[in-house]
């Protein structure tokens, strides 16, 4: 657990967003807030600082309890959008 701290330390943007995608299969993702787009072949998890597109093959959602958010099928590609900071109408 002390590495997970050392590789998070000083991380800015996308805290709160862990996931671990088994190589082949699917994979099991925290902190989840809401699920967007939902397909086999596309699904979009929703964090409190931004969202993750999850790409692949027979995507199904087989469990989703508290925030915890397990995928099944085949992922093949994990693509990050940080939400944008609001900064008061500011340039």
């Amino acid at each position: 657990m002390r590495l997970k701290g050392e590789i998070f330390q000083g991380v800015d943007g996308f805290s709160g967003a862990r996931y671990t995608v088994i190589v082949g299969g699917g994979g099991y993702f925290e902190n989840v807030k809401a699920v967007g787009d939902f397909t086999p072949q596309n699904i979009v998890l929703f964090f409190p600082h931004g969202s993750l597109e999850i790409q692949g093959e027979g995507l199904c959602i087989q469990k989703y309890i508290d925030g915890d958010l397990e995928i099944g099928g085949k992922i093949l590609l994990v693509t990050t959008q940080l939400a944008q900071k609001d900064n008061g109408g500011k340039k």
